[in-house]
């Protein structure tokens, strides 16, 4: 007769006798560190202009990094989910619900937050700008304008004048047989992004950059009606190069559906006919 008989999970025993529900009775978490978990969003807009990508940010009123703007979060709760949490955090720091949201990247550098071990679960939030909110953390909530290229990454707002730059510096990375490049920030200007949110916000642009090749992603920062011409404009800016019109439209010609009406568009303030997004 086999040796190799079925046994309820319940009954299982390891290697020191004990049943799952007797191993679990026994069990101390507290026998092993655990680290705190937090959720940063990205949030990304256009400029009203569109000359521009824009990011929220926010001054941390309470140390660590008291005075320095970040990217709105917060710490993710007991009983929550890493997305659950970062919703939360979204609506109340920006008043924001039911939009979209992707998970972007996990920072776990041992160092990365003075106060103790703290892992970050990053998210990108594409949106059509709104007037922003501080939360609970934040004196102000601020809208900056991004440039970013193969050299260099700034945030500025003029209203405040407030200029925040970072050289970027190549990297090689060994991934298996893969040789994969990548950029890590620098500072090189007196104010600085708390935390290592420099490094969030650049994986998220490239991150967006790539998306933006292959996905329908610009069109959460298109308002609800639009022209070709600033479709076309968005999409130039966030791929960092000018596209043919020509083949532009026919790209997108699957995505969009024309209003029958025209609108002013804000690239060369004229008349243009206006569409609207079409999902498939």
């Amino acid at each position: 007769m086999s040796d190799n008989k079925y046994i309820p999970g319940e009954l299982r025993k390891n290697k020191d006798g004990l049943t799952e529900k007797e191993f679990l009775a026994q069990y101390n978490p507290g026998h092993y560190e655990r680290p705190s978990v937090t959720v940063d969003m990205l949030l990304f807009g256009m400029s009203s202009d569109l000359k521009g990508l824009k990011l929220l940010l926010i001054k941390r009123n309470n140390h660590p990094y008291i005075g320095c703007y970040a990217l709105p979060g917060g710490f993710v709760g007991i009983k929550e989910s890493a997305y659950t949490a970062a919703c939360r955090e979204l609506e109340e720091e920006t008043g924001l619900k039911d939009i979209y949201m992707e998970q972007l990247y996990t920072m776990s550098q041992p160092d990365r937050d003075p106060r103790m071990r703290v892992i970050d679960i990053a998210y990108m939030t594409p949106v059509d700008t709104m007037k922003p909110q501080a939360g609970d953390d934040a004196s102000e909530a601020l809208w900056f304008d991004i440039t970013f290229d193969n050299k260099l990454l700034t945030f500025s707002n003029s209203e405040k004048n407030i200029n925040i730059a970072y050289s970027l510096k190549e990297k090689i990375f060994n991934n298996g047989r893969l040789k994969v490049k990548n950029y890590i920030p620098e500072l090189i200007s007196e104010e600085a992004l708390a935390f290592d949110h420099a490094q969030i916000v650049l994986e998220g642009l490239m991150r967006l950059r790539n998306k933006t090749e292959y996905s329908d992603i610009v069109f959460n920062l298109m308002p609800q009606e639009f022209t070709l011409p600033d479709l076309q404009r968005v999409y130039e800016i966030i791929l960092g190069r000018k596209l043919y019109k020509t083949n532009f439209k026919r790209n997108v010609d699957n995505k969009i559906k024309s209003l029958n009406r025209k609108g002013v568009s804000i690239t060369g303030n004229k008349a243009s006919e206006l569409y609207e997004y079409v999902p498939d």
